[in-house]
């Protein structure tokens, strides 16, 4: 990373982004030979949609260096992705983007991975890593709104700072940066200038099948964003592909327990005796361990238990709605088949029987 002018820059995510975007403008595939991604933005627009699904198996054959680097470091190149996304829209279709919201973001997600891992296959190693696993939905919460960048105002001295990264709990800004207040409290949350997003929180456990003699079960949570949340339900085997990451467990940082055990015993420092206690470590002290877990970011989910037969945008396939077109075209056929051949012949008796 340099600095310029202040800002540091990311010259490697810069460098996968422009390769990203030219991917995205020249890969062709099909027996015509067409620019795949392209036709890709008119599903975007038939469905209404905000994200691009890219196929994994694409970026191997386009550069095994490209590949490479998503895989590798997901995380880190993800916004410039996004961007490279939202470059290639705005260049070949510049009315998708309306000037009622330049803001709108083009999400992306990834599918058909070459390796699909089992959730007890998931390490600290992975963090960070495109990835994709496989699972049983055992349990779903409900869409929620989630904060992902604010923009707050000082009520000190008016200064507006804005997009701040909300780091998996809602975060303020740490200092004022008008050099003459550098406050660090009393902030307004500008909701009309922040950006939000639909979130949902998935659990899933691994399969019967996966787990080993005398063990039990593993889940993980799984969080799902924007376009893809209500996509699974309890009971889907599912394929999730996106990211590990470590997050606080606020529950375990925010203990009442400890802070009411703290506020005892400093009560109880009374006498001549109360100055002779010494150190007895952080705890004493007030500082609590922090504690971390792991948790599965998602771009895409893939229904693959057989029971909705679905693509990866888990629309029904037309194979599906030409058999139901059939089947109820062929029965209403017959039905018509069945009345014409009782109201055909001429006879009082026959039409009562109908009725």
């Amino acid at each position: 990373m340099e600095a310029y002018g202040g800002i540091l820059v990311d010259e490697k995510a810069v460098r996968v982004e422009n390769a990203f975007l030219e991917f995205l403008k020249s890969f062709r595939s099909g027996n015509r030979n067409e620019l795949h991604y392209e036709a890709e933005i008119e599903v975007m627009r038939a469905n209404e949609s905000n994200t691009m699904f890219i196929d994994f198996e694409h970026v191997i054959t386009f550069s095994d260096l490209l590949q490479k680097a998503i895989s590798d470091e997901y995380l880190r190149f993800e916004p410039y992705l996004k961007n490279a996304c939202k470059r290639f829209v705005t260049e070949l279709k510049p009315t998708f983007i309306s000037d009622d919201n330049p803001n709108k973001d083009i999400n992306i997600a990834f599918y058909n991975l070459p390796i699909v891992k089992r959730l007890r296959e998931l390490a600290t190693s992975e963090i960070g890593r495109l990835v994709s696993v496989t699972g049983v939905v055992t349990r779903t919460s409900e869409v929620r709104p989630e904060l992902i960048q604010g923009t707050f105002k000082c009520l000190e001295c008016g200064g507006v700072i804005k997009n701040v990264e909300q780091e998996f709990k809602y975060t303020e800004p740490t200092i004022c940066p008008i050099p003459t207040c550098n406050k660090r409290a009393r902030w307004l949350l500008m909701r009309q200038e922040s950006k939000f997003a639909d979130w949902q929180r998935v659990r899933m456990q691994e399969t019967s099948k996966e787990i080993p003699a005398g063990s039990l079960p593993r889940s993980l949570d799984v969080i799902l964003r924007h376009e893809i949340v209500e996509q699974a339900r309890a009971g889907d085997t599912v394929i999730f592909t996106g990211t590990v990451i470590v997050i606080p467990d606020l529950l375990a940082l925010a203990s009442p327990g400890e802070r009411s055990e703290c506020r005892r015993e400093g009560s109880q420092r009374k006498g001549p005796a109360a100055g002779n206690e010494g150190v007895r470590g952080l705890r004493a002290l007030g500082v609590r361990d922090l504690s971390y877990r792991l948790a599965f970011i998602a771009n895409s989910v893939q229904i693959c238990d057989g029971r909705r037969d679905a693509d990866i945008r888990n629309r029904k396939k037309e194979s599906d709605d030409d058999d139901m077109q059939f089947t109820v075209s062929s029965a209403f056929s017959l039905s018509m088949c069945i009345i014409v051949a009782v109201i055909s012949p001429s006879g009082l008796h026959l039409i009562l029987f109908i009725l």
